[in-house]
């Protein structure tokens, strides 16, 4: 089955339901040629599965290595998958990334509770970041990460904000150490050299082109205050 994810035309075959549930909101039936092509291993697939923390099922496992093979694959083509959860507000795209377990979905909750519909989520933990013509966009993709949230939206970056925990909130602008150990820790997986450098350069376009914050927050929704003072323009 074709798919057009981060306007790439990438090809794979779901076997279980969970990722063709998502998949098929991302189907792409015109005539343009595959750009990228997925194929996943019984070997990788089990490696996949053995190494998960937690039983999560065959068909989240399913999603994690393919999502695994996507971003590798598009590397190629300006783009990352980065860590985060990525939400839509007055037309432009805000992306939090943090670690497993820092609240970065947490985050994004309470902005939609403040915000309402004026908040559309993206992806909750894998949408993909893309410089196209000097202007960086993001994308949902069909990968989930286990939250149930991955839509077919896009819409360009309005910042990229890297989460702390703290008891105070504050917002600072990322130093570009921080940014580029952030974004190649999120993003590269097990790559090649090769794949490192163009992974390194397609960094160094996104801080080109796009703003980056570190949000120092609590739980309590005035970090959402905070925030969007300080981000949203």
């Amino acid at each position: 089955m074709k798919y057009l994810i981060a306007d790439i035309i990438t090809e794979f075959t779901p076997k279980y339901e969970y990722l063709n549930n998502f998949a098929s909101h991302f189907l792409y039936k015109g005539e343009l040629n595959t750009q990228i092509s997925l194929s996943l291993s019984n070997s990788y697939f089990c490696d996949i599965c053995k190494n998960m923390e937690q039983k999560i099922g065959l068909g989240r496992c399913e999603s994690y290595a393919y999502s695994c093979l996507f971003s590798k694959e598009i590397i190629n083509y300006n783009a990352m998958l980065i860590h985060s959860s990525a939400i839509k507000y007055n037309g432009k795209a805000y992306l939090f990334s943090a670690q497993s377990g820092v609240g970065k979905s947490a985050h994004t909750a309470l902005w939609k509770k403040v915000f309402g519909s004026r908040v559309e989520m993206i992806n909750d933990d894998k949408p993909v970041i893309r410089v196209k013509d000097g202007k960086a966009f993001a994308y949902g993709t069909p990968f989930d990460g286990g939250s149930g949230i991955a839509n077919n939206i896009s819409a360009p970056v309005g910042a990229v904000v890297f989460i702390e925990r703290g008891k105070i909130n504050s917002v600072r602008k990322a130093q570009n150490s921080e940014i580029i150990s952030n974004l190649f820790l999120s993003s590269s997986g097990y790559v090649t050299a090769d794949a490192a450098d163009k992974l390194l350069n397609n960094i160094a376009r996104l801080i080109s082109c796009c703003d980056f914050y570190v949000l120092t927050c609590n739980t309590d929704i005035s970090a959402v205050y905070t925030a969007f003072d300080a981000i949203v323009k």
